[in-house]
C-alpha cells in the first residue's frame, strides 16, 4: 500500500518544469481556499433559516470533532511528508509534521458532508468539489500523499454522520441552537429574528 501511495503521489506531484502559473493556482487552493469555510458558516447563520443555522452549528461541531480525530491519529501514528523522505518536489513551505491525515482536506470535506447530510445538497457538492481541489493542490505541491487525502475523506464522512446522531440523541441539537440564538440576540439586539419554523 505504501508503494501505491508513493506511486500515486509521484503521478500528481508537480515537476521542476511545471509552470509558475499552475504552482501559483495550486498554492492559492492549498493555503487560502479554506477561508471559504468560516465565511460560509457565518453566512448560513446570518442569512439562513433556522434549518441553515442548525446545519451551521452541526457542521462546526463536526469539523471540531474531525480535527480532534486527526490530532489523535497523528499523535499515535507518525507518517512523514513526501519532502521529509526526499520524494518528488516540494513547492510549499511546511513544518516537518506527520502527513496523515490532511487537516485542510478534512475541514473542507467535513463541511461538505455535513451540508449534504443536512439536505443542503447543491452547496455541499460545491464544497466537496472545492475540497477535492484543495486535496489535489496539496499533493501537487508536495506536502501530502494521496492516502492522506483519502484518510481525510473517511474521517470527514464518519464525523459528519456521527456528530448529528449524538446531538439528536437527546435533542441536544435543538437545545444548542436555542442557546446560540439567544446569545446572538443578546450580542446583537437589532439583528433580525428568524422564523423558528423555517
Amino acid at each position: 500500500m505504501e508503494e501505491l501511495n508513493r506511486t500515486l503521489f509521484l503521478a500528481v506531484n508537480a515537476s521542476v518544469h511545471s509552470s509558475a502559473e499552475m504552482r501559483l493556482l495550486a498554492t492559492f487552493l492549498a493555503q487560502w481556499l479554506i477561508t471559504v469555510v468560516p465565511l460560509l458558516l457565518i453566512g448560513l447563520w446570518l442569512r439562513g433559516t433556522r434549518h441553515h443555522r442548525a446545519a451551521a452549528v452541526t457542521a462546526t461541531l463536526s469539523i471540531v470533532f474531525a480535527l480532534g480525530c486527526n490530532l489523535l491519529m497523528s499523535s499515535l501514528w507518525f507518517h512523514p511528508r513526501p519532502f521529509m523522505l526526499g520524494l518528488g518536489q516540494n513547492f510549499l513551505e511546511h513544518a516537518p509534521e506527520s502527513s496523515f491525515p490532511s487537516d485542510h482536506a478534512t475541514v473542507m470535506f467535513t463541511l461538505a458532508m455535513a451540508l449534504i447530510l443536512a439536505s443542503l445538497h447543491k452547496l455541499g457538492v460545491l464544497i466537496l468539489m472545492l475540497g477535492t481541489s484543495v486535496g489535489w493542490a496539496r499533493i501537487y505541491l508536495g506536502v501530502h500523499f494521496p492516502f492522506d487525502i483519502a484518510g481525510s475523506l473517511l474521517i470527514s464522512l464518519i464525523s459528519a454522520w456521527l456528530v448529528p446522531q449524538v446531538l439528536s440523541w437527546r435533542h441536544l441539537d435543538e437545545r444548542l441552537l436555542d442557546i446560540f440564538e439567544r446569545l446572538y440576540q443578546r450580542a446583537f439586539p437589532s439583528a433580525p429574528r428568524r422564523n423558528t419554523h423555517q
